[in-house]
């Protein structure tokens, strides 16, 4: 009886049973909403399509030359050849066309991939987006949608 009641101890101390409480219904009191102005952006959109063009040559996947040195702030972004030369591509469509934003951009990826070595070109169409103005919205006047459960407002 004496084993019996041992090997019982031992089994119910290695089982490692565990409570966890947790109370979230406190949450929503904590996080009111924020009323604040709002800025909104007014834009331009051009009627003439721009095009522009970027190539990108890598050797072993990670030696790449071409224009890698130019970046544009709204393309997309990555690490790969591919997505280096669309940003390229972007960047030489906003410096061509002297605007801030690329809408409706369309690409064109061609790959040249010979195992060590890789040509990428890049094409992006679309119409030229300038920043024309801002307008502050005030929060009174325009109220903002109705806060969503425990968060703050969307900026």
């Amino acid at each position: 009886m004496k084993k019996l009641m041992m090997a019982a101890a031992l089994a119910t101390l290695a089982s490692g049973c565990l409570s966890v409480n947790k109370n979230d219904g406190g949450n929503s009191c904590l996080k009111p909403c924020a009323v604040k102005d709002r800025v909104h952006v007014k834009y331009e959109v051009g009627k003439e399509r721009v095009q522009a063009s970027d190539q990108l040559n890598c050797l072993f996947g990670f030696i790449c030359w071409g224009s890698t040195a130019h970046i544009a702030d709204q393309g997309e972004f990555g690490f790969g050849a591919q997505a280096k030369a669309k940003n390229g591509a972007y960047a030489n469509a906003c410096d061509e066309a002297k605007c801030d934003s690329i809408a409706a951009a369309r690409y064109s990826i061609k790959t040249e991939d010979y195992f060590v070595f890789k040509k990428v070109k890049a094409e992006v169409s679309g119409y030229p987006v300038r920043v024309v103005g801002t307008e502050v919205l005030d929060a009174v006047k325009n109220p903002p949608p109705p806060c969503k459960k425990g968060g703050m407002l969307p900026l």
